[in-house]
């Protein structure tokens, strides 16, 4: 009895996969497990196994760098002569011919018609023209002797200009640079966050707070402690006890229901090269800064080597974003769906501050969460975001509950 192996769904939000390369060929002899191929998803390049043992009957061959939907057959165990791979022919290619075609350039002349030459003897000064119609003609330079008037008089006016395409002309104006052709990650992105801000209403609070007792705790802790804990550790450690005093925050919307988390998994922005992977700290209010400061070097190893397992960057509560080390001063961050929230971390900043009554300088620093409306009220993720600022403010709740901190 043959054995069909498809295109897995290595996450719930992967719909479709590339196969980067086959690792087997038609007549090879696999035991269950074995790796036969590698497949690009949107967060990670994944290996897929065999599920059977037997012979390779069928590949789908000719489809690396293809897009092919999850759930596709992609190969046969032990098939016979009379079955094959019938999707082979829905799978588009990500790649369009490009390596057969050279890319068409933008147009380099443009119709002469809308479009004139900067030394052209043609003025439209005799014309008859709205002054917002004078404006878009020189901006784009066009030539306004070779429209046809609609308005009082034989004005020109904006509907005109729209009437002859403008836009779609405008848009053929060369441009400098290269082409290239998007990884399956970038699309991914691309999309999803095309979506998340189409589908998700976003709303942003920001507060400014005060790191210097976190900044001395951080040095207090390295100077006795074998691993250096970093800024970031803290701040995860942070928000997920404050999600934990704010369990109606722990929450995400998805097909017009509310769901409620049992843990607090916080996830953690990680650049690479192709875009951006958040890998989860499973359980982050209860676990010590030793542990998270080492899963989140370690994951973001794996991050780096397109290594790590869907179970490693899929769900979470809450995302951190911290550009700070960039000298971003505060930003706003995009939600990153299911879902229902994204803290967006800046850089700290001396400036002076009062204390007890006396301006002083203090290190500063701008946090924005960006909260989902439709599951988050104002109130609530305001709430959020001020626990955050209190524990990060008097930081020793943090130091308290990381029972693997041996100092102080």
């Amino acid at each position: 009895m043959s054995s069909k192996i498809l295109m897995p769904a290595l996450s719930p939000t992967m719909t479709e996969g590339v196969i980067n390369q086959w690792l087997v060929k038609v007549g090879d002899v696999v035991k269950a497990g074995d790796i036969i191929a590698e497949i690009e998803t949107d967060k990670a390049t994944m290996e897929v196994e065999a599920v059977d043992e037997g012979k390779i009957t069928h590949l789908l061959e000719d489809t690396v760098n293809k897009q092919i939907p999850v759930n596709s057959v992609i190969a046969i165990i032990d098939g016979d002569n009379n079955e094959t791979i019938e999707n082979k022919k829905k799978i588009e290619s990500t790649h369009e011919n490009i390596k057969d075609k050279e890319i068409e350039k933008p147009k380099q002349i443009l119709d002469s018609k809308i479009f004139q030459n900067n030394n052209s003897q043609n003025s439209d000064s005799r014309l008859k023209a709205s002054p917002l119609v004078k404006k878009i003609a020189k901006e784009n330079n066009l030539d306004l002797s070779k429209f046809n008037g609609t308005g009082p008089d034989g004005r020109i006016i904006k509907r005109d200009l729209e009437n002859n395409n403008i836009a779609e002309e405008i848009s053929n104006t060369p441009l400098e640079g290269d082409i290239s052709i998007p990884s399956t990650m970038r699309k991914v992105i691309a999309k999803r966050t095309l979506e998340a801000k189409q589908q998700i209403p976003h709303f942003y609070l920001t507060i400014e707070s005060n790191v210097d007792k976190l900044i001395n705790l951080r040095k207090k802790i390295n100077e006795n402690n074998l691993a250096k804990v970093s800024f970031n550790d803290l701040i995860v450690k942070a928000i997920g006890l404050a999600m934990k005093k704010n369990p109606n925050t722990n929450v995400y919307w998805q097909n017009d229901k509310i769901y409620k988390l049992n843990n607090i998994d916080v996830s953690v922005a990680v650049a690479i090269d192709e875009g951006l992977i958040t890998p989860i700290i499973k359980n982050a209010d209860s676990k010590g800064l030793n542990i998270i400061s080492s899963e989140i070097r370690e994951l973001a190893k794996l991050a780096k080597t397109n290594s790590l397992t869907p179970e490693q960057y899929t769900g979470g509560s809450i995302t951190v974003s911290n550009l700070g080390m960039f000298g971003i001063s505060e930003f706003a961050a995009i939600i990153s769906p299911p879902q229902s929230s994204i803290l967006a971390i800046g850089k700290i900043i001396k400036k002076p501050v009062v204390v007890d009554d006396e301006v002083v300088v203090g290190n500063t620093l701008k946090s924005t969460l960006s909260a989902d409306h439709r599951v988050l009220d104002g109130a609530v993720a305001g709430k959020l975001l001020k626990d955050f600022n209190d524990i990060i403010e008097d930081p020793f709740e943090i130091w308290i509950k990381s029972s693997d901190m041996e100092i102080l």
